[in-house]
């Protein structure tokens, strides 16, 4: 009951991903992300070990393909799961399990990947592939990864989203996104844990958040001198 986009930034570095799903706190469970390394996700019976494995093994040397299948195969139930990983460079690796609920599986798009399952129909997956690409095709400036992953949800949704027993239309009740590039100490990692209409929250949220990232990155690094939070923004819309 679950659809994720995950996507990179071929010219800045950026790794993230979006999911929408009927269960609760997505953002606590599915997502793994190393910025510069890669991102992934465990759904369907989610399982975070197996990203977090997968995760530490990439960090440790190993490469990612013998690290994702070490992962899965240390998982007694992994024909249960969904696994996906996107790498800084474009590598995918994907597993869907054989007793994954239809309508369900994966598209490869240009720097990214759609998986999902229980969903409505066929056409959900590429649909936010297409909706990946489509922000950057109907602007003049280059999108955000950000802005990206969620125009995917966005199109997932519209195009039926995920459906339970009896094809009932489920409504997306958590939502995440995060985004993180090489070298900044934290990433961008936005969640809306109980909702009836998690994706338009999650983008409401993201964009109240977007100004402040910058000042959280530099709280972080150096506070001397840094203005208080409600100065922060009116120094922004001065420069």
């Amino acid at each position: 009951m679950t659809f994720t986009i995950l996507g990179r930034n071929s010219q800045t570095g950026e790794l993230g991903i979006a999911i929408a799903t009927y269960s609760l706190a997505v953002g606590a469970t599915c997502p793994q992300i190393l910025p510069g390394i890669g991102v992934a996700t465990s759904q369907a019976s989610t399982n975070p070990a197996i990203g977090e494995e997968i995760m530490e093994l990439i960090e440790d040397g190993t490469q990612p393909a013998e690290a994702f299948a070490q992962a899965l195969a240390n998982d007694s139930h992994h024909e249960y799961r969904q696994i996906a990983f996107l790498g800084p460079n474009g590598d995918s690796l994907v597993h869907s399990g054989a007793n994954i609920k239809p309508s369900s599986g994966h598209v490869n798009g240009d720097n990214c990947i759609a998986i999902g399952n229980f969903l409505a129909n066929d056409q959900v997956l590429q649909m936010m592939v297409d909706g990946f690409s489509e922000p950057n095709m109907n602007s003049d400036s280059p999108t955000t990864l950000a802005e990206q992953l969620l125009s995917a949800l966005d199109s997932g949704k519209q195009a039926g989203g995920q459906s339970g027993a009896g094809n009932t239309h489920l409504p997306e009740r958590s939502a995440c996104l995060i985004v993180g590039a090489s070298g900044e100490r934290f990433p961008i990692d936005i969640r809306i844990d109980v909702s009836t209409n998690a994706i338009p929250e999650l983008r409401s949220a993201y964009e109240t958040y977007l100004p402040m990232h910058g000042y959280y990155l530099n709280r972080a690094q150096n506070p001397t001198n840094l203005p208080s939070q409600n100065e922060w923004p009116r120094q922004l819309e001065s420069n």
